[in-house]
C-alpha cells in the first residue's frame, strides 16, 4: 500500500509543530509578537510638524525616526536599540531639546515564557 503524498506532508508538518519547543495547542503556544525596546514618547509637539528623535547610546551608536503627528504626541520605538543610558534629541523644526536618561527596562517574554524572544523593554517621555 502507498501512503498519498498529501499524507506524508501533513503528517510531517503536524510532527514538527508538535515536537518543537513551543506548542501549537494550548497554553504552551508561541505568538510571534516582538520587542519594542526603547520607546520614546514625545509630547507637546507642534501639530501637524516633522519631529526628528536622536538617540544615542554611550558607546556613539545611534538611531533617528521622524513622525508627523496630528495630536502632538509621537511615540517612537527602537526595538534593537536598549542601553543603559541614552542622549535623546527633540527636533521639531524651529525647537530643539536634548536630555540624558536612564531608562529602566523591564524583561517580558511576549511570545510566552518558552519561548522567544526574550525582550527588554522601556519608555520614556519627553515633553517639548
Amino acid at each position: 500500500m502507498t501512503i498519498p503524498r498529501e499524507v506524508l506532508a501533513i503528517t510531517a508538518v503536524l510532527a514538527a509543530a508538535f515536537g518543537s519547543g513551543c506548542g501549537v495547542v494550548g497554553p504552551s503556544a508561541c505568538t510571534v509578537i516582538g520587542c519594542t525596546g526603547l520607546v520614546v514618547e514625545v509630547t507637546g509637539a507642534p501639530a501637524q510638524t516633522p519631529v526628528t528623535v536622536l538617540v544615542t547610546a554611550p558607546d556613539g551608536s545611534t538611531r533617528s525616526t521622524t513622525c508627523t503627528s496630528a495630536t502632538g504626541t509621537c511615540p517612537f520605538s527602537f526595538p534593537d536599540f536598549t542601553p543603559a543610558s541614552v542622549t535623546i534629541r527633540v527636533s521639531t523644526g524651529t525647537q530643539t531639546t536634548e536630555e540624558t536618561r536612564q531608562p529602566t527596562y523591564e524583561v517580558t517574554r511576549p511570545n510566552g515564557q518558552a519561548c522567544p524572544p526574550e525582550c527588554r523593554n522601556a519608555r520614556v517621555t519627553v515633553a517639548l
